[in-house]
C-alpha cells in the first residue's frame, strides 16, 4: 500500500466530493441512500475515510463516529479540524488504521461501518476479502455494512474520453480480466488500483455471513458530464438530481456508473 499512501500525501483528497456540483452528486446521493438506514444513535466506523467528508457529516448529525485511514496526512487534517472548526466538540476520533486489519477494535462493537475507499486500492483478492471479513467481525448483529466501488466500465470509457494514450487492447483486456492497475506499469493511469463490476462485487460480498439489501450507481456519468452539469442553475440541478436518485437502482445502467455503493445488513 506504499504506492497508495504516497499519492494521497500529495494529492487534494480534501476537496474532492465538494468541488463543483458534479462530484457534490456522488456524496449526495450515498448519504440520501445511506441516511434512510443510519440512526443517529448509531455508532459508525469508517474505514479509509480520508480527510472525513463522511465522518464529519454523521457526527454533526449525532453519530459516535471513529474515522479510520492508511495516509497520515489525512488523519492530521481530520484532528486539525476538530479543533479548528469544531472546538473537538463532536463524538468523532481518527486513527491510523488499515482496512485489511481492524483488530484493535473488538468484535461486535460497530452498528455502521462505511467502508467507502479502500476498495478502490485493494488489488489483492486477499486483501479485498480480509477488508470485508474484518468490517463483517466488528459489525454487531444486523449492523450495516456500506461498500463503494468504481466501475470497468466507467474506467474505459473514462480513458477513451480523456487518456486515449491508455487504450489498448491489452489495458482493455486488463481491465475486464483483472480490474488491477499498478504503479511502474506502463498503463497505469492513477495509482494501485482495483475496478470491478456491480455482480462481481456482489459475488464477493456474498461469500461472508452478510445479505445485501441495497445496491446503486452514486453518480453514472455525471463527471464526464461535469461542465453541462456545472452549468446548471439551482432548479434544473435539483431535477437532475431526482433522476439521478431515481435511476440510480435500474440494472440497465448501474454498471456504468462511476462509483457504486453495496448495502449489506450482517446477518444476526
Amino acid at each position: 500500500m506504499n504506492n497508495v499512501i504516497r499519492y494521497y500525501e500529495k494529492s487534494n483528497e480534501d476537496s474532492r466530493l465538494n468541488t463543483n456540483n458534479s462530484r457534490k452528486i456522488e456524496f449526495e446521493i450515498t448519504t440520501r441512500a445511506l441516511n434512510k438506514l443510519i440512526k443517529s444513535s448509531d455508532s459508525i466506523l469508517e474505514l479509509g475515510a480520508a480527510t472525513g467528508v463522511y465522518s464529519f457529516y454523521y457526527a454533526k448529525k449525532g453519530n459516535s463516529v471513529i474515522a479510520t485511514d492508511i495516509t497520515p496526512k489525512h488523519i492530521d487534517i481530520i484532528n486539525k479540524k476538530l479543533v479548528d472548526e469544531f472546538n473537538s466538540s463532536l463524538k468523532l476520533s481518527a486513527q491510523l488504521v488499515n482496512a485489511t486489519d481492524l483488530s484493535k477494535f473488538e468484535s461486535k462493537s460497530f452498528d455502521v461501518v462505511l467502508c467507502l475507499g479502500p476498495m478502490y486500492h485493494l488489488t489483492n483478492e486477499g486483501d479485498r476479502e480480509k477488508c470485508i471479513k474484518e468490517a463483517q467481525r466488528v459489525l454487531k448483529d444486523d449492523g450495516l455494512l456500506a461498500i463503494a466501488y468504481i466501475n470497468k466500465h466507467y474506467i474505459l470509457n473514462t480513458v477513451m474520453l480523456n487518456d486515449k494514450k491508455y487504450l489498448t487492447r491489452e489495458f482493455i483486456d486488463k481491465i475486464l480480466d483483472t480490474g488491477v492497475i499498478k504503479e511502474g506499469e506502463k498503463d497505469c493511469f492513477w495509482t494501485d488500483a482495483y475496478f470491478t463490476t456491480p455482480d462481481e462485487i456482489q459475488t464477493l460480498v456474498e461469500k461472508f455471513d452478510v445479505k445485501v439489501i441495497d445496491h446503486l450507481g452514486t453518480d453514472g456519468l455525471n463527471r464526464l458530464l461535469n461542465e453541462s452539469i456545472n452549468n446548471l442553475n439551482d432548479h434544473v440541478l435539483d431535477n437532475w438530481l431526482y433522476y439521478v436518485e431515481k435511476s440510480c437502482r435500474d440494472k440497465n445502467i448501474l454498471g456504468i456508473s462511476n462509483h457504486g455503493l453495496l448495502v449489506c445488513r450482517k446477518r444476526s
